[in-house]
């Protein structure tokens, strides 16, 4: 796993956590993900956007990395919606998904009922976010793998963050929230539209990674100016 560079609330030092692109998956010490600063969540949005498409199939068990015990699968909740991330029974952290990360801070959203009508009469099929597993979309809604529904990223909760990043100063991030909302919805509808190159991927894309790409370009402007 790779080493990622984070600043995190009631640190003066920066946090650093570890990511593995092939497997889509962070370890997180002890309680760092509710830490991280809304600048570091977008940098970590920014991150799976750039990593691509999972190379590896999950193991069954993972090991903790400090004390070398089984992690225990774990449900959660925040707010509304339900994520999973394998825990260290000692405390010593854990490891989490891509796809839960978003979960947990409120990135992804499912699609309406226009948007899955679109989605169904333009792309047809997909790869799930969270297996990898292609969903047929003109008879599900979920993956009949995994179990996992559907899901885009939601440009609100993009939008929330860029705002909390902007809050009391004069940066890009407060600027209009409708605005900013919308043009982040525009910015995946483009991409998940964009029917020449989802045809060319015969279904394998992933719809919260074709979304994290592409808001992830136009957050990097906001990140560069804090």
């Amino acid at each position: 796993m790779a080493p990622l560079t984070l600043e995190a609330f009631g640190s003066f030092r920066p946090i650093e956590i570890s990511a593995c692109t092939a497997c889509h998956l962070f370890w997180f010490d002890k309680s760092e993900s509710v830490r991280l600063t809304p600048k570091s969540v977008l940098e970590v949005f920014q991150f799976i956007g750039r990593s691509g498409k999972a190379r590896n199939t999950l193991s069954s068990r993972f090991d903790c990395p400090v004390c070398s015990k089984p992690l225990g699968l774990t449900h959660d909740l925040q707010r509304t919606t339900r994520f999973t991330y394998w825990r260290c029974a000692s405390d010593h952290g854990q490891l989490i998904t891509f796809h839960h990360f978003l979960r947990e801070k409120n990135f992804i959203r499912a699609p309406s009922i226009a948007e899955l009508a679109k989605l169904r009469a333009t792309i047809r099929q997909v790869a799930c976010s969270q297996c990898g597993a292609p969903v047929d979309l003109a008879s599900e809604s979920a993956c009949t793998h995994c179990g996992a529904p559907v899901a885009l990223i939601d440009p609100e909760g993009v939008a929330k963050a860029l705002r909390e990043l902007g809050t009391g100063a004069a940066a890009p991030a407060a600027a209009d929230p409708a605005a900013m909302q919308n043009r982040l919805s525009n910015a995946q509808i483009d991409a998940i539209f964009d029917l020449a190159r989802m045809r060319e991927s015969k279904g394998n894309d992933d719809l919260v990674a074709i979304g994290a790409t592409a808001i992830g370009a136009l957050i990097a402007g906001f990140i560069a100016s804090r």
